[in-house]
């Protein structure tokens, strides 16, 4: 996959973004789009989604500074233009005119400024809080410009603001974003009914060109089988996150199209590393080299995507390509690690799996059958997704889990890996002093040559002490109705609908 140099590399192109088409009238009667989702949304604050079916949420209901197209370039939304200084550690974006969040208010520089303060408080419990700890204050000369002062220089900082949960919020509704979320996005959330669906209406005062749709639904059907037979049957238009074992059918099946594209996200057997047996590297690294990453691959995503030793994926110029993987398993290796460590017998450790995520259900029982011969005995335990974050996450010694692709190679691999990440806190507790060194430095450059050498060191670094077991990057999939018209699989794994409409 070609990554576009100023999203993949963080460095901006231009000094001033170009603008996007001014609002003109909409055109409505583009039907009701229903998608089905397998799981329900735990948050519908921006600030503190997580899990794909919130982003999606997001994206319908708000706007952020900055928009990521299909292509993975960067272009204005909520600014329309930008400007930086020399050093890059001065940022400052001229705002539109005349944008109103849904409750009819003007948008304005205070709303921006209140919505990153709130996602740098951390009793907001914002999961992307560390990806914006350069923030050191902000201004706001006028209420249609935004200055950002940063503690280093960062070359992305207007890549970052794309990304799903940094969309702008009313200053004035903070109290209401739990229930009633208000943005100034193409549609107005209207009513959730977990279990159920979540329903949105068109906005009719949009600040851009669209919607053309009169509304979306997002229907929760934990079942990919019943999601595929309601798509063939008429009764729903997309189904997202399409299971890989499912692409072929019905890439031959009548009035439906499908369509698949690479991405950085992967998906993994997150260990604990200051829980038992995982507490000790030797462990960690007798797992990966007992099971063969690129067998990995092919048994859970039939062909729909590659191993990868970190959250960089194979398709990205800073992947260490030299490394490589190895054809087979050293289970001798392996073994020999375990009696290193205290197991001279071999381990039994549970390992959690999450009921109605069945790619990383078909992860977890790989993971199992093919660790045998190394030693391992994982105990699978299964629990509904829904309770992950309450129940698993940070606590279990063992768990399958994945994350979707970010805008850029900092924020995909900094609050995951650094030991001070708002992500590696709550996952696996790594702390390796020379992953730490990698990414801080590669931050503080915008030369692309530097920060490839720092991403490479990084990666070296963590096959010699992986945090777990990071099995592949994987592509992403989603089933239309052919009827759906202008709406495109994004590799960032949401919709980007104010084109989009069902043709009659």
């Amino acid at each position: 996959m070609q990554f576009p140099r100023r999203s993949a590399l963080a460095l901006p192109a231009l000094v001033s973004a170009a603008t996007l088409p001014r609002p003109g009238a909409s055109q409505a009667g583009g039907g009701v789009l229903r998608i089905a989702m397998s799981a329900n949304l735990r948050a519908l604050d921006p600030a503190k989604t997580t899990i794909g079916e919130e982003f999606m949420h997001s994206v319908f209901v708000f706007n952020g500074l900055t928009r990521m197209t299909e292509e993975q370039a960067v272009v204005p939304e909520l600014a329309e233009s930008w400007t930086y200084s020399q050093d890059l550690k001065t940022w400052e974006f001229k705002l539109r005119r005349g944008v109103k969040f849904h409750h009819g208010r003007e948008m304005t520089a205070d709303d921006v400024i209140v919505t990153y303060r709130r996602i740098l408080d951390p009793a907001t419990g914002a999961a992307s809080r560390s990806n914006y700890d350069m923030i050191e204050r902000m201004e706001a000369p006028d209420p249609y410009t935004v200055i950002f002062r940063l503690s280093y220089p960062y070359g992305g900082f207007a890549d970052i603001l794309s990304d799903r949960q940094v969309k702008i919020v009313p200053a004035d509704k903070l109290d209401e974003l739990a229930t009633n979320p208000i943005g100034t996005g193409p549609f107005v959330f209207r009513s959730y009914a977990p279990g159920d669906r979540v329903i949105y209406a068109r906005n009719p005062n949009y600040w851009e060109n669209g919607p053309r749709l009169d509304g979306v639904e997002m229907r929760i059907l934990p079942e990919m089988s019943v999601r595929i037979a309601a798509l063939q049957a008429g009764d729903l238009d997309v189904v997202w996150d399409l299971g890989p074992e499912n692409i072929r059918a019905l890439r031959e099946a009548r009035n439906v199209r499908v369509e698949s594209v690479a991405t950085a996200s992967w998906d993994g057997a997150i260990l604990n590393n200051r829980i038992a047996p995982f507490n000790d590297p030797r462990v960690r690294r007798a797992l990966n080299i007992a099971v063969a990453k690129a067998d990995v691959a092919e048994a859970v995503l039939f062909g729909e995507g590659s191993p990868t030793h970190s959250p960089i994926a194979p398709s990205h110029p800073f992947f260490a390509s030299d490394i490589g993987f190895p054809a087979r398993p050293d289970v001798a290796t392996a073994r020999r690690l375990l009696r290193e460590a205290g197991h001279a017998s071999g381990l039994r450790v549970p390992l959690v799996i999450p009921v109605g995520r069945p790619v990383r259900e078909r992860l977890g029982v790989t993971l199992q059958q093919m660790a045998r011969p190394a030693g391992f005995e994982f105990d699978i335990q299964r629990v509904p997704f829904a309770r992950y974050s309450a129940e698993v996450a940070g606590k279990a010694p063992a768990y399958i889990d994945g994350y979707f692709a970010r805008p850029t190679i900092d924020t995909s691999t900094f609050p995951f890996l650094h030991s001070r990440g708002s992500q590696n806190e709550r996952l696996w507790m790594y702390n390796e002093p020379r992953v730490d060194a990698a990414l801080e430095a590669a931050r503080l450059t915008g030369d692309l040559n530097q920060q490839k050498t720092h991403y490479v060191a990084m990666q070296r670094a963590m096959v010699e002490n992986p945090p777990g077991y990071i099995a592949y990057a994987q592509k992403f999939a989603c089933a239309y109705r052919s009827a759906v018209r202008d709406v495109k699989t994004h590799p960032m794994r949401w919709f980007d609908l104010r084109a989009g409409f069902i043709a009659n």
